[in-house]
């Protein structure tokens, strides 16, 4: 996830807590809200209950990854924060990639976007 998309300062968490609307599942927390920046920003947070740092870490890691799977379908004009529920030390990637999905199409955030693809040139016989 490249740095531009981040949340990094307390207010900015803050704003977003405050003003967003949360929506649950037995992996993680998804609350969203209208971005004051213009664009997509995300933050992901997981507190001392999740355990010791290295699981801390490794859940950040989960579901930064399945953030990122699902970036391309999300609103822009947001500001997202995904939190980690204790239940996601034992998860695996799959399990935490369709529970955040899940977690965005409850909240209204996804837009399917549709590729064009484009029409190659015809074939002569």
């Amino acid at each position: 996830m490249k740095k531009r998309y981040s949340l990094k300062k307390r207010r900015d968490f803050q704003k977003v807590y405050r003003r967003g609307t949360a929506v649950a599942s037995k992996y993680c927390v998804l609350i969203s809200s209208r971005s004051r920046f213009g664009m997509l920003k995300v933050g992901f947070s997981a507190s001392k209950k999740i355990g010791n740092s290295v699981q801390r870490n490794r859940a950040k890691r989960l579901m930064r990854e399945a953030f990122r799977a699902e970036m391309a379908n999300l609103r822009t004009d947001r500001a997202y924060i995904v939190v980690a529920r204790s239940p996601i030390v034992e998860a695996n990637m799959e399990e935490v990639r369709c529970a955040l999905r899940s977690l965005m199409e409850k909240s209204g955030v996804l837009v399917e976007r549709h590729e064009e693809v484009p029409a190659g040139p015809a074939e002569t016989v």
